[in-house]
């Protein structure tokens, strides 16, 4: 992650801390530790993830773990924005 000013650190911390279903956030370095509730996100958590990682320039195919039955119809959606950066390209078939 670059952040452009201690500012801009500190709002990313107080951000992702604010995710539904972050409960600990501990940076070492240039590694980024986040423990979650539970391997399953709410919908408003996910999308909060995305943003976080679309804003600073994270690793979004990290995200692709999250990827359920049940949240498929938007998170996997093909025109999404944030489809190719966490999902790659699908092969036509």
């Amino acid at each position: 992650m670059r952040y452009l000013s201690q500012g801009d650190e500190a709002a990313f911390f107080a951000w992702l801390k604010s995710v539904p279903g972050v409960i600990a956030v501990v940076g070492s370095g240039r590694e980024l530790h986040i423990q979650l509730r539970s391997k399953r996100l709410s919908q408003r958590g996910l999308r909060e993830l995305i943003a976080l990682h679309t804003r600073y320039d994270g690793n979004l195919n990290e995200l692709a773990q999250f990827a359920t039955e049940a949240n498929s119809g938007w998170f996997k959606a093909p025109n999404s924005v944030w489809h190719h950066a966490i999902f790659g390209v699908e092969n036509a078939v």
